[in-house]
């Protein structure tokens, strides 16, 4: 795949998106740090070492109790990127609430950062949704060694460029949706992709919590949303795990 530089000046994107590109570095690190001056628009773009990763900047209206389901919103725009450039027959899944797999493998996921201060009744500054995903394994010996993972090389997925475009316009549209049809217009489709499936169950997401009725009528409450962030285990410190 084309270096960073080469990939994102090639990268169409609708307004009001500003693009910028690392060298090297973290993607959303770059965005939190460019949030306060740059604003919302604001998409970085990084690629090497076999891995993709691309961070955008948003200014919410609403108190970060309902504006964090932005990162739902960010992950449904990533899923379906994902789902129209790779190969039709196998499916693009989640794992709550932020591992993205491929056919059951794992590809990477999603990251999310608030303006430092910002409480559950406050309007933040700024949000960052980012994400992460492994573009080849190119670099390992044996590949096969790890059938946890896979990347978007091996399974044959479009130009990095072109997802991260399409990516974009889902981010523009999903917004919309959620100004004029309300959240849930988002956050089902979010529920959609998530495994395991409901197989007779309800599942919803209340205020920022995800809850799963079983079909005898219990309900089981996960973690809130932010504080879920991570714990699936799908990223070490340098990035998706392989």
């Amino acid at each position: 795949m084309d270096s960073i530089t080469e990939t994102a000046r090639k990268i169409p994107l609708p307004p009001p998106y500003t693009l910028h590109w690392l060298e090297r570095g973290d993607a959303l690190a770059e965005a939190v740090r460019l949030a306060p001056v740059e604003g919302a628009g604001t998409l970085v773009v990084q690629h090497t070492a076999g891995v993709v990763s691309f961070a955008v900047v948003l200014e919410p209206e609403q108190r970060l109790s309902e504006s964090q389901m932005a990162f739902a919103l960010g992950m449904v725009a990533l899923g379906d990127a994902l789902a129209a450039h790779c190969p039709p027959e196998r499916a693009v899944r989640l794992v709550w609430p932020d591992e993205i797999r491929f056919d059951k493998a794992r590809l990477g996921g999603g990251r999310f950062a608030v303006a430092s201060g910002a409480g559950a009744g406050d309007v933040p500054d700024w949000l960052v949704f980012g994400a992460e995903l492994i573009a080849d394994r190119d670099h390992l010996a044996e590949p096969g060694r790890f059938p946890a993972s896979t990347s978007l090389k091996e399974e044959a997925f479009d130009p990095v460029e072109d997802i991260i475009s399409t990516f974009a316009s889902y981010m523009m549209l999903y917004f919309d949706r959620w100004a004029h049809d309300g959240i849930e217009a988002v956050t089902n489709r979010y529920l959609m992709r998530i495994d395991p499936p409901m197989l007779r169950g309800v599942r919803r997401i209340e205020s920022d919590r995800l809850v799963e009725i079983s079909p005898s009528g219990g309900g089981k409450r996960s973690a809130p949303l932010l504080e879920s962030l991570g714990r699936t285990g799908w990223r070490s410190d340098t990035g998706p795990k392989l």
